[in-house]
């Protein structure tokens, strides 16, 4: 078996799984298409999570030599959408964890531009650390927040709730 890492994406079997998952879907278009347009946010964001975390020489569908533009396409927008007077702030009223969360996508692009996982075999905390800053979806805490949400009161009994504080 040739793998040269511990992570699922680190063995020639996994870069040729991923080869054959992603035949005949042509990414490069694909994200071109998402970053056509500088205010199509959604697609941006989605787009970016994608590179983020298929942005590894061994997992990237697409051409090898279009992934780093691709990269630093995604950063270029990303930041473009937090900075202080740009229209995606005003859609999102300024909310403080949503330009965080697009910080936090933009330190990810970065980071595969860099290369910070790609090559450092030595350091597996940092490996992790990275994984994780990527897929930090957290499912106990979401079920949390769905408990919460589902006991949380409607609307109409939120005023007698305010009342009781």
């Amino acid at each position: 078996m040739g793998a040269w890492g511990s992570k699922p994406w680190e063995s020639d079997g996994a870069a040729d799984w991923f080869a054959e998952f992603f035949e005949g879907i042509d990414v490069d278009a694909r994200i071109d298409a998402a970053f056509e347009y500088d205010d199509e946010y959604d697609q941006i964001r989605a787009a970016g999570y994608l590179l983020a975390v298929l942005g590894r020489p061994t997992v990237w569908p697409g051409d090898l030599e279009r992934l780093d533009d691709h990269l630093e396409r995604g950063i270029e927008l990303l930041t473009e959408m937090i900075e202080p007077d740009s229209d995606f702030r005003d859609l999102w009223e300024d909310d403080p964890d949503v330009v965080a969360a697009v910080r936090d996508e933009i330190a990810a692009l970065e980071a595969r531009l860099e290369g910070d996982d790609d090559d450092d075999d030595d350091d597996d905390d940092d490996e992790d650390d990275d994984f994780e800053e990527i897929d930090d979806f957290d499912v106990d805490e979401a079920a949390e927040d769905d408990t919460a949400e589902d006991n949380a009161p409607d609307e109409d009994s939120e005023e007698d709730f305010d009342d009781e504080e």
